[in-house]
Parts: structure tokens; C-alpha cells; sequence
């Protein structure tokens, strides 16, 4: 059985680090820049609604179940973490 707090702390860091990661396109889309969609534009995909690290994480392995993702609504809410359990399928 895992610890629970060594559980709500990695919790708490991921969450933390993906809000930080919707804080900074929010702000860049502020300027009126919209660089995820630039990216989807080089590489000819259709824009993406939303991101998500999946199983793996560069550097740390295999990620813990559950997790969060960003998601982005309007161009009011901009991006948003959800939490991945709560998500729906991810198609792109």
C-alpha cells in the first residue's frame, strides 16, 4: 500500500505543474499569440483541444494512474486542467 501523503503530494506537484503550463499559454494567448495551434499548423495536424502527457512522462517514467491534462475551452476560459480520470477521450 503507498503512503497517502507521498500520494496527495505527487498529486499536488502535477497539478501544480500543469497549472502552471495553462497559466503561461493563457497569458500568451493574451498577446494574441496562439502558439499550440502555430505547432499543429507546421506539422499539418488539426488544432488540438486538448494535451495530455499520457502513460509517460520524459524524464520520470512510467506516470502514476489518474493524473491531469489540459484542456482548452473558449477563447474565455482558455486552458484548463482536468483531471484525466474525469475526461473525456482524448482523439488528438
Amino acid at each position: 500500500m503507498t503512503d497517502p501523503t507521498a500520494t496527495r503530494m505527487y498529486d499536488a506537484v502535477e497539478y501544480g505543474l500543469w497549472q502552471d503550463l495553462a497559466d503561461a499559454l493563457n497569458r500568451i494567448e493574451e498577446y494574441g499569440l496562439d502558439p499550440i495551434a502555430q505547432l499543429c499548423e507546421q506539422l499539418n495536424a488539426k488544432p488540438v483541444q486538448a494535451i495530455d502527457a499520457g502513460d509517460v512522462i520524459h524524464g520520470s517514467g512510467v506516470r502514476k494512474p489518474g493524473g491531469y491534462l489540459l484542456r482548452h475551452r473558449s477563447s474565455r476560459f482558455g486552458w484548463t486542467v482536468q483531471d484525466r480520470a474525469k475526461a473525456p477521450e482524448v482523439t488528438s
